[in-house]
């Protein structure tokens, strides 16, 4: 009747308890990332989440471009970030 009901739950179900898991550690380490911990915990999430589909539904070569694809989002979203705080401390020293 619900078709797909049980896979969406599970697959945001993992995406929201990495999200919690990423603040939690962010907190625990004293990193003070913020919102950052919760996207990086999503991302880690969501990677997990479709490898495990993509496994079942495809098989594991398909599952591991999967991974690969959401790992490389992950690592853009880090070079940005990097980026981003080198242009914050140029301005700070700037007002300084």
């Amino acid at each position: 009747m619900y078709n797909g009901f049980k896979f969406g739950f599970i697959d945001n179900a993992i995406v929201a308890i990495s999200a919690i898991i990423g603040i939690n550690l962010d907190k625990f380490f004293g990193y003070n990332l913020g919102a950052q911990s919760a996207l990086y915990g999503a991302l880690i999430g969501h990677t997990f989440s479709d490898m495990f589909a993509g496994y079942i539904d495809f098989g594991w070569r398909v599952a591991l471009n999967m991974a690969l694809g959401c790992l490389s989002v992950t690592v853009l979203v880090y070079i940005y970030f990097t980026f981003i705080r080198k242009e914050d401390n140029k301005k700070n020293k700037e007002i300084l």
